[in-house]
């Protein structure tokens, strides 16, 4: 488009024909947010862990997917086409996660459970139902290609009583049907066109290929020689996960509303500018989610809010930029262009960092985090790809109006007086230090403990109305598992619910049988009827895998962070530059460990996906300044009027209003959604949020009081050291 005056009515059509994609979808293969698909923190549902039962070692990659198949096929069997079963080959596990219907009325997840690890029972019937054949006298079924009509058929090879029941079957079945049944569902009904001997039969009728693997694959597993059991699982209820889905929600809508109103007030047109780039941005996120039914979670929705917060950052650093340029007398219209120039190695290097740390997130999370980093993701490279580009692509379009292209629109940014954080860094240091020892001491006083997700271990969760002898309850579960037990109560002050607590001892799991005893057990007591909310079951391996791969992810991060700014940053002594920003990204780390101790949660995989997402954000304020030093080294041009501590507080004065705005309104987003989660008592995220909130703040102040100031001591340290090498080389001479 030549006219550029244009661009904005192309834009505003783009952005409302997204806005509707993303709110009705396209048929089928495009949904919208209507149909997106919500895992079951949100919708309520089962995740677990299945493991075979009766096999040494670790089953062969036929025999797990045998068993998935068979899962497959009670699912089906369920009418639960909303599922993931996933094999990890490596373990011999199969993960299974469904939700439940939204009207579901009879929650029994233990019954779910049970029946999807039970031996798979394949039987060839009658039209009356009558056995004839049993799935155990299958020695083999495959699929091969009929020679004549060339079309897919099933081989079976039966055993030797097999062979003998299949041929007297097939003699009284000639004309008439044979259906094959996975447990009580029929999965194929072929007609017996003739008797069948010598211990081999086909079966044709296949439409394609697929259709003539799924029923081999599923004939197979019906000769499965093992059956799965699983003590690792988690349920929700649907009336909880309906509760959260709407509580987060309407938290989005604040956290999103809030922003567009701090960004339009302070920075007027481009503030409006990158509003509307904001909703261009959340619809192609939300897309990313629909398109390929990508599950979300509850932590995936806090990414998603946490991404709103982010999104706005390239924007921000972009209204500074302009700010900067109309101060020093530049016109608009170059203030725009210079504005978006000088930015773009800040918001490339930024968001760059980031995404990699939410790529490590999904490479070493799993369940609720891997959602959490997904999200994340996508919106870090949405913002890069396309929000900084629609943004420019409208202000440059919109100034060339005379109606808009007046200074009064834009925020002119002031001179402001110099803040010495590098000069005066003792007092910085000192006041970190003393941060960093009431933190340890608070911490060592509460002490700090490992979650059930990484020990291993048993939570159940009961709402029940009436009164409740904790004393019995204690005593019933004891004597039903031969386990202690920790009992727990509560009421909820805003809707007057109460809820039920179980923590059994030890660090095993348990199993759906045994659950079921214990919800059996503590109904017999009296009058009070409990109904099960919540499910949280970890075997200690699992757990200790889980721990592993957390230490693992922080560790890469850390790692790529100071190889990146390495790299990037070799005029500032790249090594020195990424150490100082590692040191400043530990500081954050530990505040947010001692939030879990101070506050008395236990750490789980919210530490994880918190720790690494302040890791990205903080990276990001602390690039804006050594993007900036960089800049004011380049422009010093060989001036040494100015000492290095001297440039390292312009650039720290320079890029502060930046650093604290993009906080402000990340903050404003996490804050948000810990109010709500406080409300509505969501406890996933609420042990999210709030370590994640002080992180911000931390990251905010690190980045500025901690990184550069660091980095000039560095400095200053090695040029006295070769100062004192070089005076002892003169006195040597």
């Amino acid at each position: 488009m030549k006219n550029k005056k244009n661009h904005i009515w192309f834009a505003l059509a783009l952005i409302a024909a997204f806005l509707l994609l993303t709110t009705f979808g396209a048929g089928k293969e495009v949904k919208g947010i209507q149909d997106m698909r919500f895992g079951i923190d949100i919708r309520g549902g089962v995740e677990a862990v299945f493991e075979p039962v009766g096999v040494t070692g670790v089953p062969t990659e036929k025999q797990m997917e045998s068993a998935r198949n068979v899962i497959e096929s009670r699912l089906d069997a369920e009418n639960i086409t909303d599922r993931e079963v996933t094999v990890d080959k490596s373990e011999g596990h199969i993960i299974v996660r469904f939700p439940w219907k939204s009207d579901e009325k009879d929650f029994n997840p233990e019954s779910a459970i049970s029946e999807l690890g039970e031996t798979a029972k394949l039987t060839f019937r009658d039209p009356d139902g009558n056995v004839l054949v049993e799935g155990e006298n299958v020695a083999d079924s495959s699929v091969t290609r009929d020679q004549e009509t060339g079309e897919y058929v099933v081989e079976l090879q039966f055993d030797k009583v097999g062979a003998e029941a299949f041929a007297k079957a097939t003699q009284e079945l000639v004309g008439k049907q044979m259906g094959i049944y996975m447990d009580e569902q029929m999965i194929s009904n072929p007609k017996v066109q003739q008797a069948i001997t010598g211990g081999k039969a086909i079966i044709n009728g296949m439409a394609n290929s697929d259709e003539a693997k799924s029923l081999s694959d599923k004939i197979n597993s019906g000769a499965l020689p093992f059956s799965m059991k699983t003590s690792n699982y988690n349920t929700i209820s649907p009336s909880l996960g309906s509760q959260a889905l709407k509580a987060m929600v309407t938290a989005s809508i604040v956290a999103l509303l809030l922003v567009i109103i701090f960004m339009i007030s302070i920075y007027r047109l481009p503030g409006f500018i990158s509003c509307l780039t904001l909703i261009f941005q959340m619809c192609l996120q939300i897309l990313a989610l629909s398109f390929p039914q990508y599950t979300l979670t509850l932590p995936g929705i806090a990414g998603l809010i946490l991404s709103v917060g982010m999104a706005v950052d390239a924007n921000i650093i972009i209204s500074e930029r302009i700010g900067e340029e109309l101060r020093d007398g530049t016109s608009i219209r170059a203030a725009v262009k210079k504005g978006y120039q000088h930015a773009f190695s800040s918001v490339l290097d930024g968001n760059l960092t980031t995404a990699a740390v939410a790529l490590i997130l999904m490479m070493f999370g799993s369940g609720t985090m891997l959602s959490f980093g997904y999200t994340l993701f996508t919106g870090v490279i949405i913002n890069l790809a396309a929000g900084v580009w629609m943004s420019r692509f409208m202000l440059e379009s919109v100034i060339r109006y005379d109606i808009f292209d007046k200074v009064k629109l834009f925020r002119k940014k002031k001179d402001r007086k110099m803040i010495r954080f590098a000069a005066k860094r003792k007092w910085v240091f000192a006041f970190t230090a003393c941060v960093l020892i009431i933190g340890a001491i608070i911490t060592g006083v509460n002490g700090v403990k490992l979650d059930t997700q990484f020990t291993g271990g048993v939570i159940l969760k009961y709402t029940y109305s009436g009164e409740s002898d904790t004393e019995k309850i204690g005593t019933a579960v004891n004597a039903a598992l031969n386990r202690p037990v920790s009992v727990q109560t509560s009421q909820d002050s805003a809707t007057g619910d109460k809820k039920l607590v179980l923590t059994l001892a030890g660090n095993e799991g348990i199993n759906p049988d045994d659950q079921k005893k214990v919800t059996e057990e503590i109904n017999k007591l009296g009058d009070t009827s409990y109904e099960l909310s919540e499910t949280f079951a970890v075997e200690p391996y699992i757990g200790a895998k889980a721990l592993n791969n957390s230490v693992i992810a922080i560790v890469l991060s850390a790692l790529f962070i100071i190889a990146y700014i390495w790299v990037r940053f070799k005029s500032l002594s790249g090594l020195s530059a990424g150490v100082s920003a590692v040191i400043a990204l530990i500081h954050d780390v530990i505040l947010v460990f001692f939030v879990f101790g101070v506050f008395k949660i236990p750490v789980n995989d919210a530490f994880v996906a918190v720790t690494l997402t302040i890791i990205g954000y903080s990276i990001n304020d602390t690039i804006v300044l050594y993007d900036r030093i960089r800049e004011n080294i380049r422009n010093k041009a060989g001036s040494k009027k100015e000492t290095l501590c001297e440039l390292v507080d312009r650039s720290i004065t320079e890029t502060i209003g930046r650093s604290v705005k993009t906080a402000c309104t990340t903050a404003i987003c996490v804050a948000i959604v810990l109010i709500f989660a406080l409300i509505y008592h969501i406890e996933s995220i609420r042990v999210f949020s709030l370590p994640l909130l002080v992180g911000i703040i931390s990251g905010c102040y690190s980045s500025v009081c901690i990184a550069g100031p660091l980095w000039v001591t560095w400095k200053e340290f090695r040029a006295k050291k070769s100062e004192k090498i070089e005076m002892s080389k003169g006195k040597k001479k």
